[in-house]
């Protein structure tokens, strides 16, 4: 396969994809698309790292839904016996959409920064989730002093990514809804373009509000950045993907 763009971050264990996964894949690596899945729950972790052992051009990345913070010493331990099947930890963070109660918080909190410094010891990439709380995940993150750091779909504000991106090298990952997200749009300015990544989140945030998304997507995100930035498509996927790599320097083989 010759790599031409890395969706950075979806969900190819997820069940959405149960009739159609290979084929989806497959089509993919056609076209020149690698893909990170990253699986957030325990019943999906194992099929994700077999995803990235039966296809060259699927990588895994295997964190925790915020929401299950009571299963951190559980995926620690996964993470930590399979760490040489995956790219990255994550996607991991803080979601204060779902949860708003203090105390919660403070657990979702206490789960994130141990699977930081996981990522730390590991020296892996970490793949952040920040709904409705970016300002406090990224609070944590520079208490925690982590560095390899993939901000996925970030809703908060510009001036924080701009902060993240251009002081502390913080990678964010525009999603295919960037084609109907003004905040996303707005995001794409903020950003340094040396930490522009891209990613779809399939199955969810597609261009089309409710519709099943797949990583074949990943173009749309390409020329919407592009047409936002002003830059020449092939141009900016050039840069995009070198961005990718010096990130995700476990896909080398590449």
């Amino acid at each position: 396969m010759r790599l031409r763009y890395v969706d950075t971050h979806c969900h190819m264990s997820s069940d959405d994809f149960e009739s159609d996964r290979e084929d989806i894949i497959s089509h993919a690596a056609d076209k020149g698309i690698a893909i990170i899945s990253s699986a957030i729950v325990p019943e999906e972790w194992q099929k994700c790292v077999q995803l990235a052992r039966d296809f060259p051009s699927v990588h895994a990345a295997i964190g925790l839904d915020p929401e299950l913070y009571g299963d951190i010493d559980l995926v620690k331990s996964w993470i930590g016996s399979n760490s040489e099947h995956i790219v990255a930890v994550g996607e991991t963070g803080l979601d204060h959409y779902i949860v708003r109660a203090h105390k919660k918080r403070a657990e979702q909190a206490h789960a994130f920064r141990q699977l930081i410094g996981l990522a730390k010891d590991l020296g892996l990439p970490v793949q952040v989730h920040s709904r409705s709380a970016g300002r406090r995940a990224l609070e944590v993150l520079y208490e925690c002093e982590a560095d390899a750091v993939h901000m996925h779909a970030f809703d908060g504000r510009r001036s924080l990514a701009r902060s993240a991106s251009h002081d502390h090298g913080y990678y964010f990952s525009v999603p295919t809804s960037v084609v109907r997200s003004q905040q996303k749009r707005k995001l794409v300015k903020a950003i340094s373009i040396e930490r522009i990544l891209l990613e779809t989140d399939s199955p969810v945030l597609g261009p089309d509000r409710g519709e099943r998304n797949t990583p074949l997507n990943i173009f749309l995100a390409l020329e919407e950045t592009a047409r936002i930035l002003r830059r020449e498509p092939e141009e900016l996927r050039e840069i995009l993907l070198e961005n990718t790599l010096r990130l995700y320097k476990q896909m080398n083989y590449l």
